[in-house]
């Protein structure tokens, strides 16, 4: 949470109206992104379902959830239930017990809510189309989730310190094999103030998210930089022994240039990205 303590406050009694069915006791975590300088938190004291958790340093809230999971996952039995969501009221309370539900049907560790409808913009609509296309393009992969997920308390406290998470809460959760469901739900709008998330962030979120498939873009770019190496080598041999003198000049020149271009950019980053994941890493810690 980041200077939206109003909006919390709404979602709080809202979750609690939307789960009565429940059984479960409701309890809120809420980080407070703000590194203390937000002095409006301290009207969740008055809440005794509510702790609040402050980094010393703004983490943005990717690594924030992290922070309050790693914080919270000693404490929970094994029977407990894990919902994370915005505290803005985009992730629609009246979609908590719906996740909560499709935990119950099965031998499911993780639901994650598939994002039907959203209340952002054109213009943020549009930039998530082309972010949506070049995911599928570059990790084969379709983003239909965020943060809004429910998942098995087991299942959290064996996952929540793999080092991917330090990189990326919910593309993470894609990339990490566990029983999954998805449960549709629409993006709701925010209850008070404004979104912080401007062009920049938005585009630095959508490099986040790709750094956890940093391994299945590695092997993508290696196959593209292979085919184009070949279709390269091919167009130069047959360019020498004379079997492409039936095709004009310039478009050989310029077969021959963007294949050339498409081998060293995509070779290039293989290198990099191999070099990347080939460290060893331990167990991650914000």
């Amino acid at each position: 949470m980041l200077h939206d303590t109003e909006s919390f406050v709404r979602l709080r009694a809202d979750v609690a109206a939307a789960c009565t069915q429940r059984s479960e006791t409701i309890r809120h975590l809420v980080i407070d992104d703000s590194a203390g300088t937000d002095t409006d938190v301290a009207r969740l004291s008055e809440f005794e379902d509510v702790e609040v958790l402050t980094p010393a340093f703004n983490l943005g809230h990717q690594r924030a959830i992290v922070f309050g999971l790693r914080e919270l996952a000693p404490r929970l039995a094994p029977d407990d239930l894990v919902v994370t969501m915005d505290s803005d009221g985009e992730d629609q309370p009246a979609d908590v017990p719906r996740l909560l539900g499709a935990l119950d049907d099965g031998p499911v560790a993780l639901a994650l809510a598939e994002r039907t409808t959203r209340s952002e913009g054109l213009r943020f609509r549009v930039m998530y189309l082309v972010f949506r296309a070049a995911f599928r393009i570059l990790t084969g992969t379709t983003v239909k989730s965020g943060n809004f997920a429910a998942q098995r308390a087991d299942s959290l406290k064996a996952t929540i310190h793999h080092p991917s998470f330090d990189l990326c809460y919910s593309s993470t959760l894609l990339e990490l094999k566990r029983a999954t469901t998805l449960v549709p739900c629409a993006r709701g709008s925010r209850y008070a103030g404004k979104s912080r998330m401007n062009t920049y962030s938005l585009m630095a979120h959508g490099v986040r998210m790709l750094l956890p498939m940093a391994e299945r873009i590695a092997v993508r770019l290696m196959i593209v930089s292979a085919l184009s190496g070949v279709a390269l080598l091919i167009g130069l041999l047959g360019g020498a022994i004379g079997l492409l003198d039936g095709i004009d000049a310039d478009v050989r020149l310029a077969l021959l240039g963007t294949n050339a271009v498409v081998f060293a950019a995509s070779f290039t980053a293989f290198v990099v990205l191999f070099s990347s994941f080939a460290r060893p890493t331990g167990p991650g810690r914000v």
